[in-house]
Order: structure tokens, then sequence, then C-alpha cells
């Protein structure tokens, strides 16, 4: 007997074009942590704000379908973000890496890794929150990125750096992860 496979996002079909969203299935990544003095399992999952932009009634395509984010909340699909979207694990793999640091935003509830892209030209950040699995779970960390987009206007407002890796040692330890203003 066959078990049928729930994608986490529908495909969509705009405009006789199809775009799956497979590459953006949730995966695991081992981190080696010598804080915690273990390899921490992290479950990274994301979220529609990584091939959606906001919404607007004036100016949504005709015919497109409206994008319901995990809040119910109506997006646009924007075909920019899906095809940058498609490096996106890669991109989330390469945090685990001595040398990569990620930024605290404003917030001071998510972190930022922002890099420089060729097409579109310019600084390409993608924001994500990482918080401790409950007790039940086969990991010991959950992160999602909550959205990945190319700037086009001001910058974000971002806070000092710290080490990726150290970042997930300090959230499993719970120790505070704040950053030097």
């Amino acid at each position: 007997m066959e078990t049928e496979v729930t994608a986490y996002f529908p495909v969509l079909t705009i405009n006789n074009q199809t775009y799956d969203f497979v590459h953006l299935e949730p995966f695991k990544l081992t981190i080696v942590s010598q804080l915690a003095k273990r390899d921490l399992r992290v479950h990274i999952t994301f979220s529609s704000h990584c091939f959606s932009k906001g919404h607007d009634a004036q100016t949504h395509p005709e015919g497109e379908p409206i994008i319901l984010d995990s809040a119910g909340r109506p997006r646009t699909f924007c075909a920019i973000r899906y095809r940058l979207s498609l490096e996106l694990p890669t991109v989330i793999r390469g945090l685990n890496h001595p040398q990569s640091r990620v930024r605290e935003t404003a917030a001071r509830r998510n972190w930022a890794f922002s890099m420089t892209i060729q097409d579109p030209a310019g600084p390409y950040h993608v924001f994500f929150e990482i918080r401790r699995a409950a007790k039940d779970k086969p990991q010991e960390l959950n992160l999602v990125v909550e959205s990945a987009y190319h700037q086009t206007g001001q910058p974000p407002r971002l806070m000092g750096k710290i080490g990726f890796i150290l970042l997930c040692g300090k959230v499993y330890m719970r120790q505070p992860s704040a950053t030097k203003r």
C-alpha cells in the first residue's frame, strides 16, 4: 500500500507555467557545537515569504492565485524571489562553517544572513528564527527561514554579528545570544 506524501508547499501554476517547491522541503542539518559539547540536529523549514511578496489588491496580477502565509495574510507570487529561493537550501547549509556569521535584527528575535548576488545585482537577505525544539522532537533546534529577498530599497536594520555555529550552541544551552550594539 502506497502512502501519499504531501508537499510542504503546493505546486503553483501561473500563466501556464508550473512552479514546484521541492527545493523548499524541510531538511535536517547537523551542527558540531563545541559550546554544547555535542552534535546539534537542526530542523530547517521555509516560509512562503521566500517566494512571495506583500499583497496589494490594486497591483495583484489578475488571475494569479493569492498565497496565504502561515498567519493567513495574503501574499503575491514573486518570480524573482522564487528563482533566488532555488539556492536557499545551499545557503543555509553553507552557514554550517566556522567562518559563517549572522546578524541580529533590530526586532531582536530574528537573525539575518546577507550576501551580494549578481542577478538582480546587490544585497540578498535571508531572515530566520532559531529556537530550541520541544523535548519530544528528534532534533535539538528548529530554524525557520522566515523571509529571503533581494534589497530594492532601504537596507534592513541589523545589529551585531555572531558566528552561526556559536549561535546554535547558545540557543541550545539557553544562553543569551544578543550581540554587541
